[in-house]
């Protein structure tokens, strides 16, 4: 069992017409196209880009306003950023791959599967939902919409404090460090919060860096009518993986997209919170592995 992240992806870029974009990269075989959800960036896969490595050549990216890679002059919706991950693909020269999306990085992996359904091998689709009514999308929109002020109000903060951290770190190590910190805020996204130290600051620093923007286009889009509408249009096999324990995204509203996207598998993980490519990482890659495995 895995105790703690690996960096073993170094970032690498390639240049589109939006300016430059980052991605990891790791393994050798067919490739693999992972999408990281709101908040977060290519850091989410690092397991993935371990446990995979040896059945698939993975591509991790970060999306524009996240992890390494600028912000679009102009926020853009969902829709501008499937056909951005396609112009990645192209640059990548991946004429046909599997696809992995987290939560809103699965919309975005679902959208493009229904519309260049002909680049989709197989679709795996992580703690991702859609809503059953409308009152639904005005709740998780407004959650969102919170997550994305108190960013805003915390970042600047903590971009102040962060030269005084050197400083600091004999004293903090002597106290405990942040751990309390961290975990408080990765409370949110996990049903057990990980020991590892190093991986919520990691984290934490990701998530409060996203650039504001971007962070609530994300969050208004991502519920779009769009992205729901091309669930039904989805032909590739696809596997659905849910969270029992996830405070991010409704469990109930998970079935529904199994539900709505035809040939689709849908498992659930126990004892899990928002993120189980990390939280449960060796149950999560045996479950993909054997779904990207599987005979057509």
């Amino acid at each position: 069992m895995i105790q703690s992240l690996i960096v073993s992806a170094s970032m690498q870029q390639i240049i589109l017409s939006s300016g430059p974009l980052y991605y990891r990269q790791s393994g050798t075989g067919p490739p693999l196209l992972l999408v990281h959800g709101w908040g977060g960036s290519s850091r989410n896969w690092q397991y993935t880009l371990d446990l995979l490595a040896d059945v698939r050549r993975i591509y991790a990216p970060d999306l524009p306003g996240y992890g390494e890679t600028p912000p679009l002059a102009d926020p853009p919706d969902a829709e501008h950023l499937a056909m951005l991950l396609i112009e990645c693909a192209d640059a990548l020269e991946l004429e046909t791959f599997d696809l992995i999306g987290h939560a809103f990085g699965a919309g975005l992996a679902a959208y493009i599967a229904a519309y260049w359904p002909e680049r989709v091998r197989r679709l795996v689709l992580t703690c991702f939902s859609t809503f059953r009514t409308e009152l639904e999308r005005r709740m998780v929109e407004q959650t969102h919409r919170q997550m994305g002020m108190w960013m805003a109000l915390w970042q600047p903060w903590m971009v102040l404090w962060e030269p005084w951290m050197a400083l600091w770190q004999p004293w903090m190590a002597r106290m405990g460090g942040m751990k309390p910190v961290y975990r408080a805020m990765a409370s949110h996204f996990f049903y057990q919060v990980p020991a590892d130290e190093t991986m919520l600051r990691e984290g934490v620093a990701d998530f409060l860096r996203m650039d504001q923007r971007t962070a609530l286009e994300g969050a208004l889009s991502s519920g779009s009518a769009p992205i729901t509408d091309a669930l039904s249009r989805v032909t590739a096999p696809t596997l659905l993986i849910g969270a029992q324990q996830d405070k991010i995204i409704l469990p109930s509203s998970v079935a529904v997209v199994a539900h709505l996207i035809p040939n689709c598998q849908h498992i659930w993980i126990d004892q899990c919170g928002h993120l189980p490519m990390i939280e449960k990482a060796d149950e999560y890659h045996r479950l993909v592995r054997d779904f990207l495995l599987a005979e057509a």
